[in-house]
Parts: C-alpha cells; sequence; structure tokens
C-alpha cells in the first residue's frame, strides 16, 4: 500500500503538473479539493505521505487561486465610511454623525427685523430635516420625503401652531386626515406660514406628519406634506412645541 501511495503520488505531481485522475471522492472547485476520507493510506506507516499529499494540495490550490486572481487584473477599491457622502449616510430613523451635521444649513431667520432660530430646517434639495437645539446647535438629521414634482413642498418660513394624534378625530370632518387617517401615520405637526417681513401668519395644508409608505422616505413623493418614519414622527411631535420656528428651503 505505501508503495502504491508513492508511485500515484509522483504520477500526478511529476514534471509540477497538475493532473488528476479519476478517484472516487476527489472533486473539482477552482483548484481541487480532496473530500474528507476519499483517500486514505496505510496507518501508521503511510501517515507521512498522506500529510505531504495534503500539504502540496494545499500548495497547488493557494497557487491557482493567487494566479486567477492575478490574471483578472481588476484593481482592489476600499469603501470606507469616509468615502460615502455625508447625505447619503442619512437614515430615516435619525443620525447625529458629525459628517452630517456640519452640513446643516444655518437655522437663523428675521421675521419683522427680528433674529430668531428655527428648531427646524428642512432641506428640499436634499430631503433631510434638520432638529435643532434652542441655541441653534444641529443636533440630529433624519431623510423624509417632500413633494412631488408637480405639487412640490412651499419653501418658506412656518410656525407650529399644534400637535394632532391618530386618527385625527380632532381635525375638521372636511379634511383629508379626518377621512383618510392611516396616510398621516401617528403624528401631525401643524403648521402656519409666516411672512418674514411683517410676521403675519397665513394658512397652509402642508403639515409635517408620518406616513403609510416607508419607502417614500428620501423621494418627492407626497402633495406637498413632508413624510418621517412613523417612529420618529412621534419622537419629535414630543418635542416640538406651539410656536416653534420651521423653515423649507431648497
Amino acid at each position: 500500500m505505501k508503495l502504491f501511495a508513492q508511485k500515484k503520488f509522483c504520477s500526478i505531481f511529476k514534471n509540477n503538473t497538475m493532473k488528476i485522475p479519476h478517484l472516487n471522492g476527489i472533486k473539482k472547485t477552482i483548484g481541487i479539493t480532496i473530500a474528507a476520507g476519499s483517500i486514505v493510506f496505510g496507518a501508521p506507516a503511510a501517515l507521512k505521505a498522506q500529510n505531504a499529499w495534503t500539504k502540496e494540495i494545499q500548495i497547488l490550490q493557494k497557487d491557482t487561486f493567487q494566479h486567477s486572481k492575478d490574471s483578472l487584473e481588476l484593481p482592489e477599491k476600499t469603501v470606507t465610511k469616509d468615502s460615502i457622502p455625508a447625505i447619503a449616510r442619512v437614515p430615516a430613523s435619525g443620525t447625529s454623525d458629525k459628517a452630517v451635521l456640519d452640513e446643516a444649513p444655518s437655522p437663523v431667520v428675521y421675521i419683522a427685523g427680528e433674529r430668531k432660530k428655527a428648531t427646524i430646517v428642512v432641506d428640499l434639495s436634499k430631503n433631510v430635516l434638520y432638529y435643532y437645539h434652542k441655541t441653534g446647535v444641529p443636533l440630529s438629521a433624519y431623510l423624509v420625503a417632500s413633494g412631488r414634482k408637480k405639487y412640490p413642498t412651499d419653501t418658506g418660513i412656518r410656525v407650529v401652531t399644534h400637535i394632532e394624534r391618530y386618527p385625527y378625530k380632532t381635525a375638521s370632518p372636511k379634511t383629508k386626515r379626518y377621512k383618510k387617517p392611516w396616510d398621516y401615520g401617528p403624528r401631525v405637526i401643524c403648521l402656519e406660514t409666516v411672512d418674514p417681513k411683517t410676521g403675519a401668519r397665513g394658512k397652509t395644508g402642508e403639515f409635517i406628519h408620518g406616513n403609510n409608505n416607508p419607502s417614500s422616505l428620501g423621494k418627492y413623493a407626497s402633495l406637498g406634506c413632508v413624510r418621517m418614519d412613523n417612529t420618529v414622527i412621534k419622537q419629535m411631535a414630543g418635542l416640538v412645541k406651539p410656536g416653534d420656528i420651521v423653515v423649507m428651503k431648497r
């Protein structure tokens, strides 16, 4: 048995050429692999030959893989967090990533000549909503949806009037959120427009609310309202208060 194993070993690796005879249990992959227990040498005398066989197979497998890899000549490309634009890292659930918050627009606005700081700024060019501390420091950013091309969300200054909760029975029976409350998610942050020159307020049908289609977040998909993640809108509704300033900008 030992003599047979040595002859078979030499015939396969003669002239450093890999020729695989038909043997039970041997399967070909990219190089070759040996199924466990498919070749058994006599023990204990042939144990050394079996170890040598295994070592040679491993060497050839490594060489074959290396040559295949080199022949492709594909440049290696490493993707790191820093190589991804900050805006691409904004999730609907929110982030406090410094790289993202560094891109937050200024919350400062002037209303009737008085300097104010917004609590929320929605950058419609990126569909990102930023939430600010009262000092004007951005705290978090969220991916949102805004008005589609035919119904773009209006830019300008808004003010929070009140918060409404699902199923919106406190809303006017004529409103869509009263008739189809599931379209608005669990909360609606109701807004009014603000004239920056005079401070006068006006009505608007564009609010900030939840959604019934999470896949729309990040897209221009609404009839003008700003949609948020349903968990986030509940949190945001608990943070803002009547009188807080909201800015829609591009």
